[in-house]
């Protein structure tokens, strides 16, 4: 990984490593109010040999004397001197807890050995280490005397210094303990959130979209509450981000093939829950608010929403007239003047065989014909084969993905499965994306609009409600025909909105 990768890891997952290092400080913060709070003695005890003779003599009891160190440093916290120790002091520890507490070292090339005690008693603790230093000489002197009771030992022991009563304790404070549990709690975070982004696989990006699916990608559709919430309306389309990632992704569709003009266009998703049936209502509000008619289809005979997204009633629809138990203009329902929307109908035992049936082309190809723009909503790839059996049908297929939700090899399954029945993907949209910074704009005054009749779609400038598609000739009244462009545009929306 590069270090932009370690600090985009850090950046997508800062909730992580701030949630790590408050629970760093707060076991830090417990640790010190549980933990008692304990004093260290510490002595020290010279190491000596006996020299008979001149100079020769004295070097060679100088390096007897550094030889034993290391052994007497051991002998410091043996049982030996442990249980003698609390018989002495009469302590209620065994031999191996106070063992625990006692530390014995000796620097390099000395013949000094440093023996502290720790104890929550100051006067204890120094009591404890004075008694090992004395116990610690007078095991040496028994284990070096080479004759009986009364000879000398050629290597002695002996207390350089009573231990001082320590008058601070030895455990680290509040302070010093909030800022080890800080440091190591940020460490823990850090670690934890590159591991993730490391082992992670879900969508978290366009680019990673775009490098697990091979297509474009056409559009990011951003979070919204309205829309999670089930609330959809023509009004509240117009300012909003998500509105206008949708316009995004209208514009776009015009320039994926201008020499063939996609005009049914398939929506699915590689797994449930990804946002496609909100994303064919906004595409088609976008849609026909730039003036084209619009027919929005529900083609997941499993589970049906768009009929009840909208509050629409869903008993007669696309089953109805693949069976032919209705005709299409029959079953068709307009929602609030803006779109079409034919629903799924009663649920039917073959679903995938219905869908992919001549009776299904030859609903898409009148309504090719009656319709500037046929948007499907149909079920995930991978569960079962709805989509891939209508894909062939259409005119392209968009691929919906669910940020940080759908995994890579999940997008990459979905287009293998359209490709494997000769249909290739126009591109991916990313759902539920996080805002953009900006959120809603708009101009308090509609602007005027010229309307272009060579661009197929159009867009609608920001700020300005379009005028539904009139379903026959419209004329406006004498007075508002010498009316200003803007105020007939404030009209339009006032009367569309209501």
């Amino acid at each position: 990984m590069t270090l932009q990768s370690y600090l985009r890891a850090i950046r997508d997952r800062w909730l992580l490593v701030v949630a790590t290092t408050v629970f760093g400080v707060g076991i830090a913060v417990a640790v010190f109010l549980i933990r008692p709070v304990e004093y260290t003695a510490e002595t020290s005890l010279y190491v000596s040999a006996q020299a008979t003779g001149g100079t020769q003599e004295a070097f060679q009891a100088a390096q007897l004397s550094e030889q034993r160190v290391a052994s007497y440093t051991e002998l410091a916290t043996s049982p030996r001197v442990t249980m003698e120790t609390i018989r002495r002091l009469a302590l209620p520890d065994r031999p191996e807890q106070l063992a625990q507490r006692l530390t014995a070292t000796s620097a390099l090339n000395s013949i000094l050995i440093n023996v502290s005690a720790t104890d929550r008693s100051p006067s204890q603790a120094s009591r404890i280490a004075d008694t090992v230093g004395l116990v610690t000489s007078e095991a040496v002197y028994e284990l070096e005397r080479q004759g009986g009771p009364g000879s000398p030992a050629p290597v002695s022991v002996r207390l350089v210094q009573p231990a001082p009563l320590p008058d601070s304790p030895s455990t680290p404070g509040l302070p010093v303990t909030v800022m080890l549990g800080l440091v190591a709690g940020l460490l823990l975070g850090l670690g934890a959130a590159v591991a993730r982004h490391s082992l992670d696989t879900s969508i978290s990006s366009r680019e990673v979209l775009r490098n697990s699916s091979g297509l474009p990608n056409l559009g990011e559709i951003p979070y919204d509450v309205k829309a999670a919430a089930g609330e959809f309306g023509p009004g509240g389309l117009q300012f909003s981000a998500r509105a206008e990632a949708a316009r995004q992704l209208r514009t776009n569709l015009q320039f994926v093939d201008v020499d063939k003009p996609r005009r049914v266009l398939l929506v699915t998703s590689a797994v449930p829950g990804e946002g496609k049936t909100t994303l064919v209502i906004d595409l088609a509000l976008a849609l026909s608010a730039a003036g084209h008619k619009v027919l929005a289809i529900d083609a997941d005979l499993r589970r049906p929403r768009l009929a009840d997204a909208l509050g629409l009633e869903g008993s007669v629809g696309l089953t109805s007239v693949l069976a032919g138990r209705a005709r299409l203009d029959g079953a068709v329902q307009t929602w609030q003047r803006s779109f079409d929307l034919l629903p799924s109908g009663p649920q039917p035992p073959n679903p995938s065989e219905l869908l992919a049936s001549r009776q299904m082309r030859q609903l898409l190809d009148e309504a090719r014909a009656r319709y500037d723009f046929v948007v499907v909503d149909s079920p995930p790839l991978l569960p079962v084969t709805d989509a891939a059996a209508i894909a062939p049908s259409t005119d392209g297929a968009l691929i919906v993905s669910r940020f940080r939700t759908t995994k890579t090899w999940q997008v990459s399954r979905s287009v293998s499965a359209l490709r494997a029945v000769a249909v290739e993907p126009l591109g991916t949209v990313l759902t539920m994306a996080p805002e953009a910074a900006g959120g809603e704009y708009g101009y308090s005054t509609p602007p005027t609009v010229i309307p272009s009749s060579t661009d197929p779609l159009r867009d609608v400038p920001t700020g300005q409600s379009p005028s539904p598609r009139p379903r026959g000739p419209v004329s406006a009244p004498a007075h508002r025909r010498a009316s200003s462009p803007v105020d007939e545009d404030t009209e339009i929306t006032r009367t569309w909105q209501n």
